[in-house]
């Protein structure tokens, strides 16, 4: 079932995907977030310069 954290950090990685899209890349985002919830990381695709590495 997904609570209220899940829906935020999804919600989180939308807007990450709008940043990307913006960009100019392919609509992407991640988070990464610990079992207690912490957010350990989040990005966007960047890979409109050609490095397909910087898909998140």
């Amino acid at each position: 079932m997904i609570d209220e954290h899940d829906k935020q950090h999804l919600a989180r990685c939308v807007a990450l995907a709008r940043q990307a899209l913006e960009s100019g890349d392919q609509p992407f985002g991640s988070v990464l977030v610990s079992a207690n919830g912490e957010v350990l990381f989040e990005d966007h695709n960047h890979v409109s310069g050609g490095d397909h590495t910087q898909h998140p």
